[in-house]
This record gives C-alpha cells, structure tokens and sequence, in this order.
C-alpha cells in the first residue's frame, strides 16, 4: 500500500504551459500516471510530492562548505548516504534552521560576524532574526561565514529535511482513471540579492523527467473540502490562479455524475489573454452544466480588480443563493486573498441580509459549523 512513507514513484506523461505567450507567469499542467499503484483518490485531496533538489543549488552548497560530495554520513536510521546524494534528495537547502544559526553564532571566530549573529539571538530582535532566516539559503549562510567549516555529518545534524509539498488534485478520477492532474505555477524570486527558484515547482516543471518512473508520490485526504454530500446543493467557488485546480476536479465530477446542483465560479488572474486557465474547460462546463463564471482579471485595466470585488458586484445573487443552501468554497493564498474574501463574505451578509456586523459574523460562523463554508488556504 502506498503512503507518505512508502510513495508510488509517478510517471509525467503530460506537461504543457496553461500560460500564453506574453505574461510574466509560468503555470503548467502536469498529467502523472498512476498505473500500477492502486492509488486511489476522491475530488478534493491533494496529492503529496517529494521533489529533488536542483543539481545547481547542491553544487553551490558542495562548493561554500568546502567539500567534493563523495564523502560518506550516517543518517540516524543508519543508513549511509555520498554528502551529494543526501543533498539532492534528503536535505532542505533552502532554509537555515535556528539550530545551524546557533551553530554558526558559537564556532565563528571574535570579530564583525560573530557579534552580528550574536545580535540576532537577543529577544528584541525577534523580527529581525525572522527576515534574515527568510532570506539566507545554506549556501549562502555558508559563504557569508566561510570562516567556519563544517564536515558532512556536522552539517547532516544541522539541516532540516526537504520535505513533501502538496498539491490540489485537478482532476477526477472518475474521469481520469489512472492519472492525476495538477496545476502547478513556477515560483521564481529573489532573496538576498540571488535568484531563487521554487524547489517543488521547479522540480516538477522543469527538471523532472518526462516518461520515467520516478516521482514519488502519495495520496493526502482532504479534511471536509470537497463536494457536497447532497448532489442538488448549489456550490459557489473562489480560487484565483492555481487556487482554481481543485475546482477543475469538482466540475468534471458534477458533470459525469449528471449532479443536478447549480456552480458558480469565481477565477482571477493578471490578463485575460494569456492568464486563462483551463478557459476552453470553463466554456465546455458552461454548456454542459450551466457553470456561472464571474472573472477578474487584475491588470486588464488601469485599477486592479480581483475576485472579492466581482463578489461584491454580484453580492445580491450571492447573497441569494447562499440563501437558497449553496455551499461556499475558498482555494489558495491564506494570507491576501482568503482574508479579503472573508472580508467580502461579511458586507455581503451584512447588506444583502440586512444584517449587523455582529450577526454577518455569526452567519458566517453558521455557515462553517453546517460545513457550508470550505476552505484549501495554504
């Protein structure tokens, strides 16, 4: 049976860019082939990755800690690893865990550096300790501090595990059988004056493999988000960008299903012409199933527009069918989008129910204790 600790080693058989020619973003949908794994999945579950590091990033940190890779650790299983090998697929290179910042505080020697790490560690400065943390990857912490020297299995202790990152499934399997779609936008930004890359993201659509077993994968359960129990309820849904993958899912379920419920959709991104994820898919639910789409395009025109702005436009007919037992689902960025849409949910409520502020807060708190209102915020 696989699982995150026993993962099926996937297959890309399809990788293609959702983006047009002409947008600073670069999505793509990837297709993994499942055959042979008995991996099964439900709309609404993720499905977990273990990326390898980028061969680059493990040569500048080889090259920073003073080492040819060849060298032999131990992990504490017991099981022997070349320093390259454990890098590549074993080891988190791209954040400096507090422990190896200790470390470094303590072996460096008096001087300029030593009182700057010093520094980082008084409890005032908190906040400054969590922007240096954001912005160094080991191998420029290493560099900026090449007085020190650690061997492999000093460094083994010091660094934190590259872990799996987990992704919306974009697909049903009733429509799909033996794959899994995802919806996967290349992360690429700068930190400390270098160009940094996704280490998943860029894993997955660039540099893995086309054709070739092995990708290790596994199955994550969604925790309430996914359809409806009752196949007639109304279902409104909120996903700007790769927010809109497990939507994709829920639709082609509805649709093979012959589900009887209503859908609205709510999609955002930069610029219609080259940021329209899955627009043919969207046109063909339309037809198909009488998909409501409400769009918001941010940089079509002069002053941004965003998805709780279109919420708020149609805030009378959302308020109605909330009314009428629609589900609400909320999928993407928990920092920005998901508090702006909570904010939007509330002067709905509020106008559109003739409610106090105190009552739309309670509405809500309803809505969530029914599992009417779902959120995937990451």
């Amino acid at each position: 049976m696989h699982s995150r600790t026993n993962p099926f080693l996937a297959t890309i058989s399809e990788r293609y860019c959702l983006s047009h020619p002409g947008t600073k973003k670069n999505t793509q949908h990837i297709v993994l082939d499942l055959k042979g794994s008995g991996l099964t999945y439900q709309v609404g579950d993720s499905l977990g990755v273990f990326p390898l590091n980028d061969p680059q990033l493990v040569e500048q940190t080889l090259t920073a800690m003073k080492a040819s890779g060849d060298e032999l650790i131990t992990d504490k299983a017991g099981l022997e690893y070349t320093w390259r090998d454990f890098l590549v697929s074993k080891a988190n290179l791209t954040e400096v865990s507090r422990k190896f910042l200790l470390e470094m505080m303590q072996r460096q020697i008096p001087g300029e550096k030593k009182r700057f790490l010093e520094e980082l560690h008084v409890p005032e400065n908190k906040e400054k300790l969590k922007e240096y943390l954001s912005i160094h990857q080991v191998w420029d912490f290493l560099t900026e501090n090449d007085e020190v020297v650690f061997s492999p299995q000093e460094l083994y202790e010091l660094l934190m595990p590259l872990l799996p990152r987990l992704y919306s499934i974009a697909s049903s399997q009733k429509v799909v059988g033996e794959e899994v779609h995802l919806t996967v936008a290349l992360l690429g930004f700068e930190s400390n004056g270098y160009q940094r890359k996704g280490v998943c993201t860029h894993y997955l659509c660039n540099l893995a493999p086309m054709h070739a077993a092995s990708i290790p994968v596994y199955v994550q359960p969604h925790h309430g988000f996914t359809l409806p129990e009752n196949p007639d309820a109304p279902m409104i849904m909120i996903g700007p960008g790769t927010g809109v993958a497990p939507y994709r899912a829920f639709l082609q379920e509805r649709a093979i299903e012959q589900m009887a419920g209503k859908n609205w959709l709510f999609f955002g991104e930069w610029n219609r012409k080259t940021d329209f994820f899955y627009e043919d898919f969207w046109k063909t639910m339309q037809q198909r199933i009488a998909l409501r789409l409400s769009l918001a395009f941010s940089r079509d025109q002069e002053k941004k527009i965003y998805v709780q702005q279109r919420m708020l436009e149609e805030g009378k007919e959302f308020f109605q069918w909330v009314s009428e037992g629609a589900y609400i689902f909320v999928c993407g960025d928990m920092h920005r989008m998901a508090k702006d849409v909570e904010v939007a949910l509330l002067q709905i409520f509020a106008q559109h129910g003739q409610m106090s502020e105190q009552a739309a807060k309670d509405y809500l708190k309803k809505l969530r204790q029914e599992k009417r209102y779902r959120r995937d915020v990451y």
